[in-house]
C-alpha cells in the first residue's frame, strides 16, 4: 500500500504494510509529533487515526512565540 507524505515542503511516497496509525507512521518517518499538527485527507486528525491506502497526509510544523 502507498500514502502520499507532505513533509516539511516534500512530497514522497511512502510503501506501508497495512493501516497504520498517524503516530506509527509518524515514528517511522521519525518525525516528533508534538511538534507538528497533522492533516489526513485535509482534515486535521489526532494521533490515533489510522492511514490507510491511497491517503494523503501532511505535517505541518508548530511554530509558538510571543
Amino acid at each position: 500500500m502507498k500514502i502520499k507524505v507532505i513533509h516539511e515542503s516534500k512530497i514522497k511516497k511512502v510503501k506501508i504494510d497495512s493501516k497504520m496509525s498517524v503516530a506509527k507512521l509518524a515514528k517511522k518517518l521519525d518525525v516528533i509529533l508534538p511538534n507538528y499538527i497533522v492533516k489526513l485527507n485535509n482534515k486535521i486528525v489526532p494521533e490515533d487515526e489510522m492511514v490507510k491506502d491511497g491517503d494523503t497526509i501532511e505535517f505541518f510544523k508548530v511554530i509558538s512565540g510571543g
